[in-house]
């Protein structure tokens, strides 16, 4: 995506019983972080995450375009995360995954640490990309049930999305 051409707007779903859950999620990293430094340092990384995707969009997907590389600024200028930034679901596209991790490891083994994650889709109204966020979660281990739980409520809002775009 080129910003040359397109602007990105940024969307949190708001559900019937009025909670916005990726919003609420967004709050707790940032509540959590005036206790927990590495909860303060993934606030910061969100941040600049949000930053990147409204300023990049998320491309459109292919075989050479995999991976999403974003940077994140630091005392010495920028430094490149290695992990990917957004992840297309592919068992449940047309959903993506925002992806931002704060581990620490002792001996090869997380010894403690979070995986942030929100679950989006995208709409292209004209020039305009819009990204829709509906849920997410702090994860400790690889692919718990519960985020599997989230894809299959971001789907169902997905579906009711593209049979009514104006709701």
């Amino acid at each position: 995506m080129n910003k040359d051409n397109y602007q990105v707007e940024l969307h949190y779903i708001k559900y019937p019983d009025g909670t916005q859950p990726a919003i609420e999620l967004i709050r707790k990293v940032i509540y959590l972080g005036k206790r927990d430094p590495l909860f303060a340092r993934l606030a910061r990384h969100i941040r600049y995450a949000l930053k990147t995707l409204e300023l990049r969009g998320v491309p459109d997907w292919n075989i050479q375009n995999f991976s999403y590389e974003w940077a994140i600024p630091t005392e010495k200028g920028l430094s490149v995360r290695v992990d990917p930034l957004v992840k297309r679901l592919n068992h449940a596209y047309p959903l993506y995954e925002l992806r931002i991790n704060e581990w620490r490891y002792r001996r090869q083994k997380i010894a403690r640490g979070y995986g942030f994650r929100l679950i989006f889709f995208t709409h292209y109204q004209g020039f305009t990309q819009h990204i829709y966020f509906t849920n997410g979660m702090i994860k400790r281990e690889r692919s718990p049930a519960q985020f599997e739980e989230l894809i299959a409520e971001a789907l169902e809002i997905y579906r009711e999305f593209v049979k009514n775009k104006w709701k």
